[in-house]
């Protein structure tokens, strides 16, 4: 009877352990009000991510196998992916520019991301989703002299501990309806 009590208690704290460690960490996202079907199909990954379930210091090999995106580029230093979002009752193709560049140690040091809308209020509520969402994760933004709207994160390198600080930048395309956002590792 021990034995059988052992083995269910292993198999029990197993489960949780599994269950725990399995979850997503979003809450921030999910705090957006109101938000954005643009930002929420888009936004993917956890609270640790940097953006869709990728972080700085990986290499090229290992965003190819995380990110979901259509693939269209890749050179030694960058990849090119698009994501199209799912089609709505417009005649135009919505979809955002994911890139991924990578520093001569082959670690990923920068994103961008342009965000391709339909009309000037699909634009304000998805830049105000991700603006609420890095406004919960970060705290206030700073502008700076060009226009963008500033947030300073830390992440922390899963491989060395180390910690490292970085930049996001949110504003709107110039010459196109849509959103740019940059992440800058320093």
């Amino acid at each position: 009877m021990r034995k059988d009590n052992l083995i269910n208690s292993v198999l029990i704290l197993g489960s949780c352990i599994l269950i725990l460690t399995s979850c997503k960490h979003d809450k921030y996202a999910k705090e957006i009000k109101d938000a954005s079907p643009y930002f929420t199909n888009f936004f993917t990954g956890t609270d640790e991510d940097i953006l869709r379930n990728v972080n700085f210091n990986v290499s090229l090999d290992e965003v190819k196998k995380i990110e979901q995106a259509k693939l269209y580029e890749t050179t030694a230093d960058h990849l090119f992916y698009e994501f199209i979002y799912p089609k709505d009752s417009s005649a135009f193709s919505e979809y955002a520019n994911v890139q991924y560049f990578f520093n001569e140690n082959n670690q990923l040091d920068i994103i961008t991301t342009d965000i391709y809308l339909n009309d000037s209020a699909q634009v304000a509520q998805t830049k105000k989703s991700f603006e609420q969402y890095y406004t919960k994760r970060y705290g206030k933004s700073e502008r700076d002299e060009k226009g963008y709207d500033i947030w300073n994160g830390e992440f922390t390198d899963t491989k060395t501990k180390k910690d490292f600080n970085y930049s996001v930048a949110l504003t709107e395309l110039e010459e196109e309806v849509g959103i740019k956002i940059e992440y800058l590792k320093e």
